[in-house]
C-alpha cells in the first residue's frame, strides 16, 4: 500500500508510470477474480485506492500550478494603471449623467391606457 506522502516525493513522470503500473494490476486483479483464481479480493480494493492516491497527488500538483498562476495574474491586476489610461472619478460621473440623459424616460400602465384610449378614440 502506498501513501500520499510517499507519492508527493515522486515527480510527475515517475507518478503517470506508476498510475499506469496500478491500473494494470487493477486489471489483473479483475481478471483473476471474475476466473476465480483471486485468493484475496481486498487485493482490488487497494488497488483501487492507490490508483486514486496517484490520482490526488497529481491533482493537487496541478491545482498548485494553477494557483501560482492565479497569485501572479493577481500581482499583475493590483499594478497601477498607468496615468493616461486611468479614469477619474470625474470622468466617471460625467459618463453616468450622458447615460442617464440619454435614456428614454420609462411609461406607467397609466399612461400606455391613456395612449391606447386616445388612438381608439381617433379610429
Amino acid at each position: 500500500m502506498l501513501t500520499a506522502r510517499e507519492l508527493r516525493g515522486l515527480d510527475s513522470g515517475e507518478l503517470e508510470d506508476k498510475l499506469r503500473e496500478l491500473k494494470e494490476t487493477l486489471f489483473n486483479l479483475r481478471f483473476q477474480h471474475a476466473t476465480g483464481q483471486l485468493d484475496n479480493p481486498m487485493k482490488i480494493k487497494e488497488a483501487r485506492r492507490d490508483i486514486a492516491r496517484v490520482c490526488t497527488v497529481m491533482t493537487e500538483r496541478e491545482f498548485a500550478i494553477h494557483a501560482e498562476a492565479f497569485e501572479a495574474a493577481e500581482e499583475y491586476v493590483a499594478m497601477e494603471e498607468p496615468e493616461e489610461l486611468a479614469v477619474t472619478e470625474e470622468e466617471e460621473l460625467a459618463d453616468e449623467e450622458e447615460l442617464a440623459i440619454e435614456a428614454e424616460p420609462v411609461e406607467t400602465e397609466e399612461q400606455l391606457e391613456e395612449e391606447v384610449e386616445e388612438e381608439l378614440r381617433d379610429l
